[in-house]
């Protein structure tokens, strides 16, 4: 850990933002911080993270978990309250910045988990599933991976709709065969939790899908929640699903923004022609011609 104190957390965090935030975080904070409307959206963010620098650092000395840390903060509701003028992708980005300041090489080594994840999927697709068949579209994922096994292909379309229980303004998710993932919009870290059976598998595709799709008028809040409750259908337990959730909600941001300047790019990710050999990488096959729906 190189830094030594809340303070310096919020500082480092703040210095990444520009000067008007480091001076915030000297600046006297107000004394209602959730009525605290008028004041600059400098101000706003520097008071927000030294409030959420605080928290962390508490949370962090008393267990040193990192998934608990991830989902302490995204839960408090005094955090997720304080400084109105804060939308809440702007807060969740500000908590990533914190932790990122507090942790800085605690998220970044699950390469090999995430390997052994799609590896642990793949043999165990054709697993049976206990989730009712009206939430569910193609069954078990199957994946197809490039050679760097960086990169997988989906290789059967697959899909998820939404019940009466689960609130509204949830799309339906297709998934359409051909869709190629890096399932970066899972942070690394959670990989150790996500489990490797059954239809499990697929509400992680169903988010990278939506990260990637991004469809009119759905949120990325609303993909976060399509994750948790695709993941509730198939009867992945409250505090698992929990520490996903707070994960993907803090940390994801950076990847929906990514994918959207990729998109506007002109970066494809469905193929209409799969490799017909595993030696492949994802970067020669994308340049080859006529391949993408």
């Amino acid at each position: 850990m190189t830094a030594n104190s809340p303070e310096n957390i919020a500082r480092a965090a703040a210095a990444d933002l520009g000067p008007d935030v480091l001076a915030a975080i000297d600046a006297p904070q107000a004394d209602d911080r959730t009525r605290a409307f008028g004041i600059s959206e400098a101000a706003a963010i520097g008071g927000f993270l030294v409030q959420a620098a605080t928290l962390a650092w508490t949370i962090w000395q008393a267990r040193q978990d990192r998934a608990l840390l991830v989902a302490a903060l995204a839960n408090s509701e005094e955090l997720m309250q304080a400084y109105p003028r804060l939308d809440p992708e702007k807060r969740m980005s500000l908590v990533a910045r914190i932790v990122q300041k507090l942790l800085p090489d605690g998220f970044s080594h699950a390469a090999t988990e995430k390997r052994r994840w799609i590896a642990g999927l793949i043999g165990s697709r054709n697993a049976p599933g206990n989730a009712p068949s009206r939430d569910f579209i193609g069954g078990a994922t199957i994946l197809q991976p490039f050679a760097d096994e960086f990169w997988w292909i989906v290789c059967q379309p697959i899909g998820w709709l939404p019940g009466a229980g689960d609130g509204t303004n949830l799309p339906r998710v297709d998934v359409p065969k051909g869709f190629v993932t890096d399932l970066a919009s899972v942070p690394d870290y959670l990989w150790a939790f996500l489990q490797k059976t059954g239809k499990y598998g697929n509400a992680a595709i169903y988010h990278d899908w939506l990260y990637w799709q991004q469809p009119q008028g759905v949120t990325r809040e609303a993909a976060d929640r399509v994750f948790d409750r695709a993941m509730h259908d198939m009867g992945v337990d409250a505090v698992t699903r929990n520490l996903i959730w707070a994960g993907v909600r803090v940390f994801g941001g950076g990847y929906w923004e990514a994918n959207a300047t990729a998109k506007a790019c002109g970066e494809k990710r469905v193929l209409k022609r799969l490799p017909n050999t595993p030696t492949v990488t994802w970067e020669d096959w994308r340049k080859e011609p006529g391949v993408f729906v």
